[in-house]
């Protein structure tokens, strides 16, 4: 079935091969959608637009104007938007005691200044309702070292979703977060080197295996769908990991 046959999706965070953001334009395009890619890197956005059949614009989300273009460019390309997706996103982790303000300034501006934008910018795009869906993390809810920066402001942008659910809902505007546990992409490539970590990982897994991108895109299918009525929800792709916890760093061999 071509679930989002007509549809124009918007997907920030694609220029990464073997990314999440790539995963989810792959099965928007299976899917019958129209897909405008977006990310820094212009050249890979252009190699997976030529090969998916779909459009590409870059953006820094850290930047409203460069957000409020993409937009443009969707609408100017394919008349409309339905659907848009920020899967953009870095991990610096760092203790508490090591944050400055400077390295805080950054995580704020593109995991919870940006992402709260684009929310704002995809709902002004849409004139006939639509799906807004953003990237979360599972170290949101569960407590973990290093994560103070990363899973705050994770969790900051999860509440703005939930009101922003409530302020565009009226407008036939769904916003959701998709909360992955531990998924191997570009950003985690170097932790899934390290078998003792990813064994640790596993054992707090209910369902006894990571999630992978591919499991991520298709909950992204479902938050995209007309036949889809959450809003203001998170939804977690994490095997059951929600249940337990993160391991300890002496647990993954890193202590």
């Amino acid at each position: 079935m071509a679930e989002l046959k007509g549809k124009v999706a918007v997907i920030l965070g694609a220029s990464s091969k073997a990314g999440i953001g790539e995963a989810i334009a792959r099965i928007y395009t299976e899917e019958g959608a129209k897909v405008v890619l977006s990310g820094r890197k212009v050249e890979p956005l252009k190699d997976l637009a030529e090969e998916l059949g779909g459009a590409y614009q870059a953006c820094d989300i850290t930047k409203e104007s460069d957000i409020e273009q993409l937009f443009k460019t969707a609408k100017d390309k394919y008349g409309k938007v339905d659907i848009a997706v920020n899967a953009a996103g870095v991990n610096a982790p760092a203790p508490i005691a090591g944050l400055t303000q400077e390295s805080l300034q950054f995580m704020c501006e593109l995991s919870f200044i940006g992402p709260t934008l684009f929310i704002k910018q995809a709902a002004a795009a849409m004139d006939n309702g639509g799906s807004i869906i953003t990237l979360s993390s599972l170290t949101a809810e569960l407590v973990g070292a290093n994560l103070g920066a990363y899973a705050g402001t994770k969790s900051g942008v999860d509440k703005v979703v939930q009101i922003a659910a409530l302020e565009y809902g009226p407008k036939g505007i769904r916003v959701n977060s998709l909360s992955p546990g531990l998924t191997r992409t570009p950003m985690t490539e170097a932790f899934f080197q390290m078998e003792t970590a990813i064994n640790a990982f596993v054992k707090e897994t209910p369902i006894g295996r990571m999630p992978t991108v591919e499991d991520v895109a298709f909950s992204a299918l479902y938050l995209a769908s007309d036949r889809c009525v959450a809003t203001g929800d998170l939804i977690r792709v994490s095997g059951g990991s929600h249940t337990r916890r993160i391991p300890t760093y002496d647990e993954m061999g890193l202590g």
